[in-house]
């Protein structure tokens, strides 16, 4: 079975997002490559065909080739062709699949943005989605498509990378990055739908800002209105001297962040998986997150959920994983065993299997 890959999307200085998603899985699905699972053929779109040192790092001797538009693939020798973002040829003489990573333009009522992802649809032969809310989502604004070409495939844990570190090790890594207090982290983009608004406002009525721990946010994105907005709250707050802003911490560093921190704060309004919750889990922080969208489901009962906004709420978990030895323990010891479940390997298989069950339904 040969397939075609876009790897487009990962071929960024920040690797962060669908980016992250590609090199996570590209690599376990070339080494099934080489076991004949599957033939690939990778294919970069328009320039990013010249950035020579990111695609050599992934291809790993790979056959590569270029898509110079996004209009027309001729797929020759093909027998499918997959997305892994949300770009899909015009025309193919091959099916054509993608991953859906959320539907978020779809469920905030942006008709112009979402004009690509209908798109999408309408021309692919199946779809990955990463979680049962995301084809939920799927099938609420498309009642006709076949639910049997939809696979749920959910994002893995890098083991090797994320696991438990003694405290006082991760402690090290953290203070170079300017964070010396007890810290409780919200991890990711500092876009609006992250909701850092809520982790503010239920930071400054929390106990652990009054005992002096400080609430990073580790991540970066805002534009300048936004950041100005989050600092003007956090002044109203009280609590601009303990908030910590830490952008552009190298991904080798992301682990002993995440372990020397006391909670992992996840009040987004919308996510699509939110992988920083599982990798919390398998270093062994706990943490406490919103009953938006998806983030119950990959929180699987781990750790506490609290209703979207409320930020009182919100304030009472965070303390009840800080202070409380005795729910702590047991969300640390739940988010363990959840987060083993997730593997890339795991996720490398599936998606080979939706390969292979895509082109058999097109071949009957």
């Amino acid at each position: 079975m040969r397939v075609g890959l876009d790897i487009s999307q990962a071929v960024k200085k920040k690797v962060r997002g669908i980016a992250r998603y590609i090199r996570e899985i590209l690599p376990l699905l070339l080494a099934q490559g080489q076991t004949g699972a599957i033939d690939p053929v990778l294919y970069a779109r328009g320039d990013r065909i010249l950035r020579r040192a990111p695609l050599s790092s992934m291809r790993n001797g790979t056959p590569i080739r270029w898509m110079p538009f996004r209009l027309y693939l001729l797929g020759s020798g093909l027998d499918l062709f997959h997305s892994f973002g949300n770009y899909l040829p015009v025309h193919s003489r091959v099916p054509l699949t993608f991953t859906a990573h959320d539907f978020r333009v779809l469920d905030v009522n942006s008709d112009k943005s979402s004009a690509r992802l209908r798109e999408n649809v309408k021309r692919s032969s199946g779809i990955v989605c990463l979680t049962k809310h995301g084809r939920s989502r799927l099938l609420h604004h498309f009642h006709d498509y076949n639910p049997e070409r939809i696979a749920v495939i959910p994002h893995g844990v890098d083991h090797e990378t994320f696991k438990p570190v003694e405290k006082s090790v991760a402690r090290l890594t953290a203070q170079k990055h300017d964070l010396q207090k007890p810290y409780l982290i919200q991890l990711g983009s500092w876009f609006p739908h992250k909701n850092l608004e809520t982790s503010i406002e239920a930071f400054a009525v929390s106990q652990a800002c009054r005992e002096g721990f400080v609430l990073a946010f580790v991540g970066g994105g805002a534009n300048s209105d936004h950041r100005e907005n989050l600092d003007t709250l956090a002044k109203l707050k009280g609590v601009q001297d303990q908030i910590k802003w830490v952008e552009d911490v190298p991904a080798a560093d992301i682990p002993a962040v995440l372990a020397a921190s006391d909670c992992l704060l996840q009040p987004s309004r919308y996510e699509g998986f939110a992988l920083p919750l599982l990798e919390a889990m398998a270093v062994g922080t706990p943490g406490v997150a919103s009953d938006s969208t998806c983030l119950p489901e990959v929180t699987g009962g781990a750790w506490p959920i609290f209703e979207q906004d409320q930020f009182e709420q919100f304030a009472r978990h965070i303390d009840s994983m800080v202070f409380d030895s005795q729910k702590r323990d047991a969300a640390i010891e739940a988010g363990q065993k959840r987060a083993a479940i997730f593997t890339w390997e795991d996720s490398a298989i599936q998606t080979i299997n939706f390969f292979e069950k895509i082109v058999q339904m097109e071949s009957d």
